[in-house]
C-alpha cells in the first residue's frame, strides 16, 4: 500500500474508534471555547500536535506526525460541537452551532501543553528512522515499532526488507565503479551515513562525468527511498551569487539528511562559507513563508552531480577534508532506459543495504578509495593557483631563516601571476593571510637594500625569473 493510502487508511481507523467516546459533559450554564477546548485535549491528546514555527498540525498515524493539510483539527473540533448541540439547552445549541465557536476550540488547543511543540521536538533523534514499516535504530539496524514519543515527521519511501538481496543494484554499482570493491563499499557507507542526522564526517560529494554515466541513477535511487528525507535544492544555493538566497529556502534544508543538487554551469564558484555552516553543524537562521525566523543545525549530507566542477577560492585543510570528488567515468555499450524502474522493485533490499552500510561506516568511519583521493587531490591541485605559484615562482625553504622575501615583493609576484592565471589577486592583507596559514614564519626586518629594512617572511624567496634574449 502507498504512504499516502496507509495514513488515509490509519486516520480512518482512528475516526472509528473516536465515535465510540462519551459524550461531552455538560459545564452547566457555562459554554465556553476554553472549556471546551479541555473537553477536545482530552479526546485528542496522542493523536494530535500543534507546531508553533511552522503553523501546522499534525495527526499520528501509527508511523509518524505527519503535517494535515485538509483541517483535521478543525473538523474534530466541529464534530465535538455538534456534539455539545445535542441534549443542551437552547442558548448552548446555539452557541456551539456557531462557526467561530469550533475555530476557537481549535485556535486554543493550538497552545495546550499537550498538543504545543517547537520545530526542535520533531526528529530529534539522529539515530532514528522512520519507515512505513516502523522505526530502524541506526546504532543496532533493528526495526521496531513506531513510537509516538520519538516525535518522528519522516518516513522512508519502504520498509528496508530483511536482507539487501538486490542483484540489479549491485550489477548496476559493480558497472559504474568498473569492479572497484574498494569504491563500492564507500558508496555504502556514504549511503548509510545519508540515513542519520550525524554530520560528523562534516563531508559532502561531487560526482561528476558526462552523461549516461550512472551519476544520476544513484542520486534519484537514494532520494528516491528516502523520501522525506531528502530534499532536492537549487544548485544556487550552493555556488557564489551577489545576493543571499531567500531564508525560505535554507528553511526547506531542515531536517533533511540527504540534500541533492545537479548540473553546475562552467566557470562557478562554490559559497565556500554556506557550505560549512551546511555540513560543519553550524546553527542557522531561516523562516517558512509567512512565519517568524528560527535557529536550526543542519543535519544534511551534500549529494551533487555535474559536468562541471565549481572553483574553489580558498583551498586549505578545511576544504580538503570536506570535499570528496566521485568519477563517473563508465558508459555503457547499451544503456537500459527501464533501468531505474527495475531497481525501484528493490528498494527495500536496497535500504537494508544502506543500513549495513551504516553500521559499517559506524564501525570504521568513512574509507576513501585511492580512485577518490586521487580524484579528490587532482581536483585540489587544478584549484590551487596559490601553490601553483609557489611552486613557479618562488624558492620554499620553511626551515632556512636565511632566505627572505618582504611581503611586497613577494605580492607584486604573485599578482603577476594570478592576472595570468584569470585568478582574483586579493588584497595585500588576505595575502598575508594565506602565508600565515601555510606557516611561513614573520621577519620585520628583511632587507630591501643598502641599510633598508621591510616587513617580510623567512623560508621563501622569489625565484628570479629567466632573462630574455634579444637578438641584435
Amino acid at each position: 500500500m502507498a504512504a499516502g493510502a496507509e495514513d488515509i487508511h490509519r486516520l480512518f481507523e482512528f475516526e472509528q474508534r473516536n465515535r465510540s467516546r462519551e459524550k461531552p459533559k455538560s459545564n452547566g450554564d457555562l459554554l465556553t471555547e476554553d472549556w471546551a477546548a479541555r473537553t477536545f485535549a482530552e479526546r485528542r491528546v496522542g493523536d494530535l500536535l500543534f507546531c508553533h514555527d511552522t503553523g501546522k498540525w499534525h495527526t499520528w498515524t501509527g508511523a509518524a506526525w505527519r503535517p494535515n493539510r485538509c483541517g483535521l483539527a478543525f473538523q474534530w473540533a466541529r464534530e465535538l460541537a455538534r456534539e455539545m448541540c445535542e441534549n443542551e439547552e437552547p442558548k448552548t445549541r446555539f452557541i456551539a452551532s456557531k462557526t467561530a465557536f469550533a475555530a476557537g476550540v481549535e485556535r486554543f488547543s493550538r497552545s495546550d501543553p499537550v498538543f504545543a511543540v517547537t520545530i526542535e521536538g520533531w526528529d530529534a533523534d539522529p539515530w532514528l528512522l522512520g519507515t512505513p514499516g516502523g522505526t530502524v535504530d541506526l546504532r543496532t539496524g533493528k526495526l521496531r515499532e513506531a513510537d509516538r514519543a520519538d516525535r518522528i515527521t519522516k518516513l522512508t519511501a519502504v520498509a528496508p526488507a530483511e536482507t539487501p538481496e538486490c542483484p540489479t543494484w549491485l550489477k548496476f554499482l559493480d558497472d559504474v565503479t568498473q569492479g572497484d570493491a574498494g569504491y563500492i563499499r564507500f558508496l555504502q557507507q556514504w549511503a548509510g551515513y545519508c540515513l542519520t542526522g550525524d554530520t560528523s564526517e562534516q563531508a559532502l560529494c561531487f560526482a561528476y562525468g558526462g552523461g549516461g554515466n550512472g551519476k544520476g541513477v544513484l542520486i534519484h535511487v537514494l532520494a528516491g527511498i528516502l523520501a522525506d528525507y531528502a530534499v532536492n535544492a537549487a544548485m544556487e544555493t550552493f555556488t557564489a551569487a551577489k545576493h543571499d538566497r531567500h531564508p525560505t529556502e535554507i528553511a526547506a534544508l531542515r531536517g533533511a539528511r540527504l540534500v541533492t543538487a545537479s548540473e553546475t554551469e562552467q566557470g562557478r564558484q562554490w559559497a565556500e562559507a554556506r557550505i560549512k555552516q551546511l555540513t560543519g553543524g553550524d546553527t542557522m537562521r531561516a523562516r517558512y513563508m509567512r512565519q517568524d525566523e528560527f535557529e536550526f543545525t543542519p543535519v544534511l549530507k551534500l549529494l551533487i552531480i555535474g559536468n562541471n566542477k565549481p572553483g574553489l577560492s580558498s583551498v586549505d585543510d578545511a576544504a580538503r577534508r570536506r570535499f570528496n570528488l566521485l568519477p563517473f567515468l563508465f558508459k555503457p555499450a547499451v544503456p537500459d532506459p527501464q533501468l531505474e524502474e527495475k531497481l525501484r522493485k528493490e528498494w527495500p533490499q536496497i535500504l537494508r543495504w544502506m543500513i549495513e552500510g551504516c553500521l559499517d561506516w559506524q564501525a570504521h568511519r568513512l574509507v576513501r578509495p585511492e580512485v577518490v583521493k586521487d580524484a579528490t587531490d587532482e581536483y585540489f591541485e587544478q584549484q590551487d593557483t596559490f601553490g601553483q605559484w609557489l611552486d613557479a615562482r618562488c624558492i620554499v625553504d620553511k626551515g632556512n631563516p636565511y632566505r627572505k622575501a618582504t611581503t611586497q615583493e613577494l605580492f607584486a609576484s604573485w599578482a603577476d601571476f594570478a592576472r595570468g592565471s584569470n585568478e582574483l589577486v586579493g588584497t595585500m592583507h588576505s595575502f598575508g593571510d594565506r602565508l600565515d596559514k601555510l606557516g611561513f614564519k614573520k621577519n620585520k626586518n628583511v632587507p630591501t637594500g643598502v641599510n633598508g629594512r621591510a616587513r617580510g617572511y623567512e623560508g621563501i624567496e622569489v625565484r628570479p625569473l629567466p632573462t630574455r634574449e634579444f637578438e641584435s
